[in-house]
């Protein structure tokens, strides 16, 4: 999702948290007599308010189209925080005269992963095209004990991201590698 969507939902739950906070301190100090004895025993609502529906068969039909309403709005806001930015086909057409090229996005990583597993001192390698504003290529390399982290570093930038690119065509593809110790070794550190 873009950082557009994000500052949006945070405004708007912000905003509707607040809301709702002030509607539940307001009721917990009317309740606790914070305004007075005879406020604490009032109606929450005006006897004309309560009395409104009476009679009148549409309030209800009203009632209830508002709050399908909200539910389908809710429901689409929920689909909107389940999508990810996680590609799963990659547009390498480069001039659609000649037709499109399209590559699946599992089979660029898989190729990456084999790639990467196959320098000295990873053992463990993921990787997923992501989209933010353009294409995205993150990589995580989980490094055995004895590895040599800046050769290591090195042949992935020169031989791995080198191929990637030249892949794919885009010489400019932005690639984020993160290295780590291996699983097994960070277990024994906290085992000690």
């Amino acid at each position: 999702m873009s950082g557009r969507v994000h500052l949006l939902d945070r405004v708007v739950l912000t905003l509707l948290g607040l809301l709702l906070l002030a509607a539940g301190g307001l009721g917990l100090a009317l309740g606790m007599e914070a305004f007075g004895r005879s406020r604490a025993s009032d109606q929450v609502l005006p006897q004309e308010v309560v009395d409104y529906p009476d009679g009148r068969q549409w309030f209800w039909w009203a009632v209830t189209g508002a709050l399908l309403l909200i539910a389908v709005l809710a429901l689409l806001w929920l689909l909107s925080q389940l999508k990810t930015d996680r590609m799963t086909r990659l547009d390498l057409t480069t001039n659609a005269r000649d037709g499109y090229t399209t590559l699946h996005a599992r089979a660029l990583t898989d190729a990456v992963e084999n790639e990467a597993l196959g320098v000295r001192g990873v053992t463990r390698a993921s990787a997923k095209v992501r989209e933010h504003r353009e294409r995205h290529l993150f990589l995580l390399v989980e490094l055995a004990d004895s590895a040599n982290i800046d050769g290591v570093r090195t042949e992935l930038e020169n031989e791995v991201v080198a191929h990637l690119r030249e892949g794919v065509g885009d010489p400019h593809l932005p690639v984020t590698i993160e290295l780590r110790p291996s699983a097994s070794r960070t277990r024994q550190r906290a085992l000690a």
